[in-house]
């Protein structure tokens, strides 16, 4: 069996439905220079790029005759998440492998650009949500792996940005179901009015845009563990903008994007 497909069917057992690769030169060569693979890891040649989409996490783990509570916060379920990412890096570190784990929630790459490089789908150019051609917004985009050299082998250019444009017939019903206009239209988000809103209490059963959408809208989280109602955890979003008591703290600290 290949590096790649040990890999694969690892993250499959996790829940982790969606693994991408990336040509690090590739993508590093349209990025900031503080927000470059190179920057975090000077060899990188590979990113692996995992996420899950729709209801695979928590039919995976049922699956399994595991447990994951219907009632799971945002941030339990990006923990469980995280641990299996942690361990394709532990499994790829003992093969001889010195790779270096990016938590999407510390946003020191561009995970949206990320993730159209790795085939996952397109970055919407009206409310910014990231699309995938069959789960729609029904996604999330958990960690990146950044491995030394090439050992999966040539990385082939996977973007879909060409071929899948779902924005450009649609009457856009995300941009009015925002309750807090944080879509301007032309993909561009207010992220720090989303935070804003949602730390009053706004938006508790899910963000309204994502529900609006009808890409994918058969994924949506229904029934089971709210997986993707969010691309962000509320606990994650006060930290980046300084809410709650997160207000004592500078924004060097917060992990905030920059």
């Amino acid at each position: 069996m290949s590096l790649l497909s040990t890999v694969q069917q690892q993250a499959a057992r996790n829940g982790l439905n969606l693994l991408g690769l990336v040509d690090a030169q590739r993508f590093d060569g349209c990025q900031p220079r503080e927000m470059r693979s190179s920057s975090l890891q000077s060899d990188c040649g590979t990113i692996l790029v995992l996420a899950t989409a729709g209801k695979s996490l928590w039919l995976e783990f049922e699956r399994q005759g595991r447990s994951l509570p219907a009632d799971m916060s945002d941030d339990a379920v990006d923990e469980v998440a995280m641990a299996g990412a942690i361990g394709i890096q532990s499994d790829l570190q003992s093969r001889g492998l010195a790779v270096e784990l990016i938590d999407a929630r510390k946003p020191s790459m561009n995970f949206g650009q990320l993730a159209e490089a790795a085939g996952f789908g397109v970055v919407s150019p009206v409310s910014g949500l990231f699309l995938h051609p069959d789960y729609g917004p029904w996604v999330r985009v958990r960690a990146a792996l950044l491995v030394p050299g090439k050992p999966f082998g040539e990385v082939r250019d996977a973007s879909l940005v060409e071929q899948f444009q779902p924005c450009c017939t649609c009457k856009r019903p995300c941009i009015a179901a925002c309750p807090s206009a944080v879509h301007d239209g032309e993909g561009n988000s207010d992220r720090a009015r989303c935070a804003g809103h949602r730390h009053q209490g706004g938006c508790q059963t899910g963000c309204h845009s994502r529900i609006a959408c009808p890409v994918g809208a058969e994924h949506a989280d229904a029934e089971g563990p709210q997986v993707h109602v969010h691309s962000m955890s509320l606990r994650t979003m006060q930290r980046w903008f300084g809410l709650g008591w997160w207000r004592m703290v500078p924004r060097m600290f917060r992990g905030a994007p920059r």
